[in-house]
């Protein structure tokens, strides 16, 4: 077990700057929105020990319609948790690892 590891994770609706920025990012994405899916904004902080920010983890997501939104931000929560613990312990040299997130706050602020 490595040090302790705090998540906070959000799912949103995203502002039009928030949207027009994932567009240009991935211009592939409109085609998403042409078939009717939403777009969300989802972001997520990990602190580690000390409860400092090590990371802070943003994007822009889609949801197909009629997709509960609980289940699209668990599935990015899970998808970028693991990511951001790998870079953690390669890039910043923590030892942190999935079992050492308590209970990973997720608040949905969308229908």
């Amino acid at each position: 077990m490595g040090d302790s590891v705090s998540v906070d994770a959000l799912l949103r609706d995203p502002t039009t700057a928030e949207v027009t920025e994932g567009l240009e990012r991935n211009p592939g994405s409109g085609r998403l929105a042409d078939r009717g899916w939403q777009p969300l904004w989802f972001e997520v902080r990990i602190a580690v020990g000390d409860g400092h920010d090590h990371e802070f983890i943003h994007s822009l997501v889609w949801r197909e319609p009629g997709r509960p939104a609980r289940e699209v931000a668990e599935e990015e929560l899970g998808h970028t948790l693991e990511e951001a613990l790998r870079n953690l312990r390669d890039l910043e040299g923590y030892d942190v690892w999935p079992e050492d997130v308590a209970e990973p706050r997720l608040r949905v602020e969308v229908e």
